[in-house]
């Protein structure tokens, strides 16, 4: 599934430390995009997990209180732009 991510970020610096410790990940999930605000205050990304928790649980731990983030699973039916998954099918529905 694809799941979007809006990261708060209250540490721009501590968090490009915490997202370099990010990688690489672990199988299962898989970032196609992270979107910056020029003020590195705020990002957006889009990943492809089996699932919101999954996802939220190694992010979350990984990144601390250097931001908060907002999970949403992306309703893929109407979505523009998404990219090919790189998950097959059986391990998405997983």
């Amino acid at each position: 599934m694809f799941i979007a991510i809006e990261h708060d970020i209250h540490d721009p610096e501590r968090f490009q430390q915490c997202a370099e410790q990010v990688f690489p990940l672990p199988e299962g999930l898989h970032v196609h995009q992270f979107l910056p605000a020029t003020d590195l205050r705020r990002a957006a990304c889009l990943y492809e997990a089996p699932s919101v928790e999954r996802l939220q649980a190694y992010l979350d731990a990984a990144l601390g209180s250097a931001s908060t983030q907002r999970y949403f699973p992306v309703a893929e039916g109407n979505a523009i732009g998404l990219p090919d998954t790189v998950m097959g099918t059986l391990e998405r529905q997983a």
